[in-house]
């Protein structure tokens, strides 16, 4: 009996198996057929996986340096420790309970997230919008939001000690009974912000505009507002006042300024 290899069809070399009866030469196996119908199977399970993950609602290829786009999905508990996100968008989404620790969100879009409880301790968000986001009882501490955008943003009851906010935009932010030690918002925007019964202690302000701002029994112990413009701000029964730097800071007349403190009318200046 001998093997003989015949034509090549479909990129397949058709092997046969041939036995000689005087001069005929019968075929008696070919696997030229059992090779194709592998090839077909191989081709239909590849479609099925296919179509199985289309159907999976919100499918995000999901990476360490992901960088892409996720509006309004649901992120509740992801772990996104460590990873690179700069310029990614997330509005809307939510991020309850997430945890991105050290991520390196710079200019990423969170605007409008939905995030109570998110862990951003330590991460760089420099550049990042914030704007309208809820961040009740997030962990922000040691975390860089520089010329972040995050206008009425809500931090209640969040922990900011030791965050960077240099000339971040914080109108209207709500930080009541946050945690705030050691923070620095030095030229910020602070204007309509709310720090009700806020712990400040030893953050610094420097340049920082805080026009209608209310730090009504917000406790300032060793803070900082050097340069700070108060019109219409209140300080109505703030704790530690007598520790805290004014120095060139002003107020205007309708400026609710606790006893013991004066400051030089803002038109002056």
């Amino acid at each position: 009996m001998i093997a003989t290899a015949g034509h090549w069809s479909v990129g397949l070399p058709q092997i046969q198996l041939c036995s000689r009866s005087g001069s005929r030469m019968r075929t008696v196996m070919t696997t030229q057929i059992g090779m194709r119908s592998l090839a077909i199977l191989g081709a239909a399970f590849a479609a099925a996986q296919m179509s199985f993950a289309q159907e999976i609602p919100n499918r995000v290829a999901w990476s360490p340096s992901y960088s892409g786009s996720c509006t309004d999905c649901s992120l509740v508990g992801r772990n996104m420790s460590g990873w690179n996100i700069s310029k990614a968008n997330y509005p809307g989404a939510d991020l309850t309970a997430a945890s991105l620790r050290r991520a390196q969100g710079h200019d990423a879009n969170f605007r409008g997230a939905q995030a109570t409880g998110v862990d951003l301790r330590n991460g760089d968000f420099t550049g990042a919008s914030f704007e309208d986001a809820i961040l009740v009882g997030a962990s922000l501490q040691d975390a860089m939001f520089n010329n972040s955008k995050m206008s009425g943003v809500v931090l209640t009851g969040a922990n900011l000690s030791d965050g960077k906010f240099i000339g971040a935009i914080l109108s209207d932010a709500q930080l009541q009974s946050g945690v705030v030690h050691n923070a620095d918002f030095s030229a910020a925007t602070l204007s309509g912000a709310r720090f009700e019964a806020a712990d400040l202690t030893g953050s610094v302000f420097d340049n920082a505009i805080l026009l209608d701002a209310d730090f009504s029994g917000a406790t300032v112990t060793d803070a900082s507002f050097r340069d700070v413009r108060f019109s219409g701000a209140n300080l109505e029964a703030a704790i530690g006042i007598e520790t805290a730097n004014f120095e060139g800071a002003c107020a205007s007349p309708v400026s609710r300024l606790p006893v013991g403190l004066t400051l030089p009318d803002c038109l002056a200046y």
